[in-house]
């Protein structure tokens, strides 16, 4: 089952997207995928770096709450380059991708159960940072891996997500 935040948060990073798209066009068009997994591993030392400091006010004043958007964001369009070719609208290829990502949430969801209500902060980026190493590891051949750094992705994608539904309401939103 998915949490009622989880879909809270999936509508909220999904506005944010889309307003940054009609700020900014089709820009991260240009991105590859390794450009996508170093900017995936710059917003996730971000979050480890608040995380550690246990800052309430980041010296940049943004919170890192547009950091975990941003992470479910930036797989998504990661998955996207992955996935070339789409024939559909920009808002209908974000939500196939997010319905994959529940997907795949319900089926590990069936095999550890609400275990993600007990992870600590702290971990949750850790174990994004570690996919991204993983990520890291692959995405010179993206072709033949293409599986391996979309699964990867998808658990990014469900990582933060879960994190907002566990601890969105506490940070700080600026």
């Amino acid at each position: 089952m998915i949490p009622q935040e989880y879909l809270m948060w999936q509508a909220r990073a999904q506005e944010i997207f889309m307003q940054k798209n009609a700020d900014y066009g089709n820009s991260w068009e240009e991105l590859s995928l390794p450009s996508f997994t170093d900017l995936l591993y710059i917003k996730a030392c971000r979050i480890r770096t608040l995380l550690l400091k246990d800052s309430v006010s980041p010296a940049t004043g943004e919170s890192a709450i547009y950091d975990w958007i941003a992470l479910v964001n930036y797989a998504t369009l990661a998955i996207r380059c992955l996935r070339k070719g789409y024939s559909s609208s920009l808002q209908e290829q974000i939500e196939k991708i997010w319905q994959e990502a529940e997907n795949i949430l319900e089926r590990k969801n069936s095999d550890y159960g609400s275990a993600w209500q007990h992870i600590r902060p702290l971990a949750y980026i850790e174990f994004i940072l570690m996919k991204i190493a993983r990520i890291r590891s692959l995405d010179t051949a993206p072709e033949k891996n293409a599986a391996l750094i979309e699964d990867n992705l998808f658990d990014i994608i469900n990582y933060a997500f879960l994190y907002l539904a566990r601890y969105g309401s506490t940070v700080p939103s600026s």
